[in-house]
C-alpha cells in the first residue's frame, strides 16, 4: 500500500527526514501509553512498599502522574529500559508504519533491535542530546545501507517540550567524525569541525505523526522546558541486507512477502526473543574517543533508496 505520496518519498530522499502527519492510528499510541502506565503502576507499588515514595497519584492522568511519581523517585522509570511488552510490539508492527517503511526500504522489512521508550524529563540537562547520526552507534559494515528511524510522539511534541531538531540534507556526507561527549547525558556528538553548516530545523510533531530520519541525518534533542515529561518512542527499520549492526539486542523480521512464515507475529515470542538474546562474537566497531581527536575511516558510499 502507498501510504506516503511520491512527493513525500522524494522529500525524504532529498532532505533526509520527513514528518509523516497522522499516519499512525490512535489505538497504537494509546495502547503503548496504557502499557507504560501498567509498568509504572507495578513499579510505583513496589517503591511504595520500599518506602521510596509516599503517594501513588492514581487520580492523575498518564502524563501528570508519571511526572509527579518521578519527582518522588527517579526509579519509577527504571523498568522501561528493558521493556518488551505488547504496546511496543504492536507499535513496531503497526501496518501503517510498515507500509511507509515498504516504500522507503522495499518489501522485506526488519525491525531493528534498537528501539527505545523516551521519557524526556522537564528542565533537566540530561535530556539535551547533542548533534549526532544514528550510524555512529552502529557497526560500520552497515554504513552503506538505509536504516530508517521512526520517531513516534506519545504526546504532542512541541518546541517548548524539546522536540527533535534536524540538519536538512546532512545525510549526503557519509558518517561524520564523532566523539564521546562527556556531559550530563553522555553520548556521541558530531565533532564541531565536521558539523554541516546548515540551519537547524525544529520538527514538532503531534500524536499520530511519525518523524522519519535516515541513519545519516544529523539530529539532536533540546531541553524540555514544559512542566511534563515528554514521552516518545523511537523505532528503526531496515532491509535484510543491512545485517545485525547493533547485536546487543535482538532484531526480528516484521514483514516478508517472500517468506511470511518467518515474520514474528506473537507478543510472547517477541518478549522471549528479547529476553533470551545472546550477544554474538564482537564485530569490528568504531573506536570513538572521549576527546575530539581520533583516527577515522573514510566515509562510506551514500546509499540510494529503492
Amino acid at each position: 500500500m502507498s501510504l506516503l505520496t511520491n512527493a513525500q518519498v522524494e522529500g525524504f530522499k532529498r532532505e533526509g527526514y520527513l514528518v509523516a502527519k497522522g499516519i499512525i492510528p490512535e489505538r497504537f499510541v494509546s495502547g503503548l501509553r496504557d502499557d507504560i502506565s501498567r509498568v509504572i503502576d507495578k513499579q510505583a507499588d513496589a517503591l511504595l512498599a520500599e518506602g521510596k515514595i509516599t503517594e501513588l497519584h492514581r487520580h492523575l492522568d498518564f502524563l501528570h502522574r508519571a511526572t509527579q511519581l518521578h519527582a518522588q523517585s527517579p526509579d519509577i522509570l527504571s523498568p522501561l529500559s528493558h521493556y518488551a511488552g505488547e504496546g511496543i510490539f504492536r507499535l513496531i508492527t503497526c501496518p501503517e508504519i510498515l507500509d511507509a517503511m515498504g516504500q522507503l526500504l522495499g518489501p522485506e522489512i526488519v525491525a531493528s533491535s534498537v528501539y527505545r521508550i523516551r521519557p524526556k524529563l522537564p528542565f533537566r540537562p540530561e535530556g539535551i542530546i547533542p548533534w549526532h547520526q544514528d550510524s555512529a552507534y552502529f557497526d560500520p559494515f552497515a554504513d552503506g545501507h538505509l536504516i530508517v528511524t521512526c520517531w513516534v510522539p506519545l504526546m504532542n511534541a512541541t518546541v517548548e517540550a524539546g522536540c527533535m531538531e534536524v540538519l536538512p540534507r546532512s545525510h549526503t556526507q557519509g558518517v561524520l567524525r564523532h566523539y564521546w561527549a562527556v556531559t550530563s547525558a553522555p553520548g556521541l556528538s558530531v565533532h564541531p569541525d565536521y558539523l554541516p553548516e546548515t540551519r537547524p530545523v525544529p520538527v514538532p510533531a503531534d500524536v499520530g505523526d511519525a518523524v522519519l530520519l535516515t541513519n545519516l541525518t544529523c539530529h539532536r534533542s533540546t531541553e524540555n522546558n514544559s512542566s511534563l515529561i515528554r514521552w516518545a518512542a523511537d523505532l528503526r527499520y531496515n532491509g535484510p541486507a543491512a545485517g545485525d549492526y547493533y547485536p546487543f539486542e535482538a532484531q526480528f523480521l516484521a514483514r516478508s512477502p517472500s517468506d511470511p512464515r518467518k515474520v514474528l507475529t506473537e507478543v510472547a515470542d517477541f518478549a522471549r526473543l528479547r529476553a533470551e538474546h545472546v550477544l554474538p562474537a564482537p564485530a569490528v566497531r568504531r573506536a570513538w574517543l572521549k576527546q575530539a581527536e581520533e583516527t577515522f575511516i573514510k566515509p562510506p558510499p551514500v546509499w540510494e533508496l529503492p
